[in-house]
């Protein structure tokens, strides 16, 4: 019986000792919020933000090229090998200098007056890559797929007889 007893004791010193702990432990998150609180007044995001603010100038001028518009306009025509073919541009702004790239190894053209004329040598499938470059920076912007169609070859079959 005096074994029970101890146990006894020793749990409830147990008890006693956890909640004191718990106790002193929630008195000093009290204290840090309230010293948090009276402290400076700044809000420590602002602060991040004042820091990141100081690293750069600024920060439109330093960032890369956030967003140029330019799309290739699509058509139902279908360029033909040996003939000049025009690609038209929507959607384009004034600064960037636009130019395609035709896939067939051909070298870039720049589009003058929202036009580029290319004349592809062979027939085939060939995708059409539009970039732009601004203050040397270069971004793609779309792309299109075009097959080219053979050359049409207008061959008489014979003479035309009228009776």
């Amino acid at each position: 019986m005096v074994e029970q007893k101890k146990t006894g004791k020793q749990k409830n010193r147990e008890t006693i000792l956890l909640i004191a702990v718990a106790v002193v432990g929630l008195a000093g998150l009290v204290v840090l919020q309230l010293a948090n609180k009276k402290g400076s007044g700044v809000d420590p995001k602002s602060v991040l933000q004042a820091d990141r603010q100081q690293d750069t100038i600024d920060a439109q001028a330093s960032a890369a090229i956030q967003k140029i518009p330019g799309e290739l306009l699509r058509t139902s025509e279908y360029p033909e090998a040996g003939r000049p073919f025009k690609f038209y541009m929507s959607k384009s702004s004034q600064g960037p200098e636009y130019s395609l790239d035709f896939g067939d190894g051909s070298p870039r053209k720049v589009f003058n007056e929202g036009y580029v004329t290319h004349t592809f040598k062979h027939s085939g499938p060939c995708v059409v890559t539009l970039f732009a470059s601004y203050e040397g920076e270069q971004v793609q912007l779309d792309t299109m797929r075009k097959v080219v169609a053979r050359v049409k070859v207008d061959i008489p079959v014979g003479p035309i007889i009228d009776y």
